[in-house]
């Protein structure tokens, strides 16, 4: 039996609330995944740290003309949320979170065909990360998305991955140079519609406020070749490049950037399953797989061999 729950659109005032319900869903996952041991439960301090990091990228989704941000709640407060953010040609589903002791109870399904009804359109396709569990993917599949790739969270400890760049003595990348906001903008909008079948300007004009966009350029063209954003706070991607070997040398400048500059005990990035050569690398330089999910589309999307995901994962 499904609890009687009323819905309605979420507040600006609401953010932080159910951002706090989003990471207990998410260790809850990870302690039945067995990426967490239970032992190593979640705090008030680790959720108020997270949303400190975090509050600017949902504060920007949240503001986006023509998504949905949704609440389920009971007579205690929010239960669940879905949340979808619209850009060109493309909805995004970027959070549909229930509380542990609340799931497998039809909440999800509820939000999902209240933020997203009907089908999805050749005018307006649909993408979401999922994780990887049965229930979650026969959920999704039901709204009009199917698999395309793996969506992995690759994870290897800063010291180790420094060590092992130093070893490296037969590479050949090319420079890495800093663009300016404006002209990382511009370089994203030519290279990103033709790998991830949509635009996304809007966001590449917050990142271009809150991030780093580091390049390599073609010499004789000046033409950007591969482009990746790189945070403050060590939160790399998402990153584009011009052909799937190219994406490697950028990425590999924003660890090494993260890891000199901020000196954390793990690295972190995503990256498709497509995106061979990137995980080639990446494995090469001791990463492992953390977290496996799934990129599901209601379209092809034709790029993510050279195409890497962004970090928080709250978009593709």
């Amino acid at each position: 039996m499904v609890e009687e729950l009323s819905f309605r659109e979420g507040l600006v005032s609401d953010l932080e609330t159910t951002f706090g319900l989003s990471e207990h869903a998410m260790h809850d996952s990870a302690v039945k995944q067995g990426v967490m041991p239970a032992s190593q439960a979640i705090t008030d301090a680790h959720i108020a740290a997270d949303w400190t990091r975090q509050h600017s990228i949902i504060e920007f989704i949240a503001s986006q003309p023509g998504g949905r941000y949704l609440i389920a709640e009971n007579s205690s407060g929010p239960v669940g949320y879905a949340r979808t953010v619209s850009f060109e040609g493309m909805q995004e589903l970027t959070e549909l979170m229930v509380l542990p002791d609340h799931q497998r109870r039809g909440i999800g399904r509820q939000l999902l065909e209240i933020a997203w009804p009907g089908d999805p359109s050749p005018e307006m396709g649909r993408v979401v990360v999922a994780a990887g569990s049965a229930s979650d993917l026969s959920l999704y599949t039901g709204f009009g998305v199917m698999p395309v790739a793996g969506h992995w969270h690759m994870r290897q400890r800063a010291e180790v991955y420094l060590a092992h760049r130093a070893q490296e003595t037969d590479t050949t990348d090319p420079g890495v140079h800093a663009l300016k906001a404006d002209r990382a903008v511009t370089e994203w909008k030519r290279l990103e519609p033709s790998a991830v079948a949509h635009g996304r300007p809007e966001l590449h004009e917050f990142f271009g406020r809150d991030r780093t966009c580091l390049a390599t350029i073609d010499q004789d063209t000046g033409e950007a070749t591969s482009l990746c954003w790189v945070s403050s706070d060590g939160d790399i991607g998402p990153a584009i490049a011009r052909s799937p070997g190219e994406l490697v040398p950028v990425v590999l400048a924003a660890l090494d950037r993260v890891a000199m500059t901020q000196e954390p005990e793990h690295l972190s990035v995503f990256t498709t399953t497509l995106a061979w050569w990137l995980l080639r690398r990446l494995r090469t330089l001791g990463f492992s797989v953390y977290w496996p999910s799934w990129v599901l589309c209601s379209v092809p999307l034709p790029g993510l061999d050279r195409y890497m995901p962004t970090r928080p994962p709250h978009l593709l």
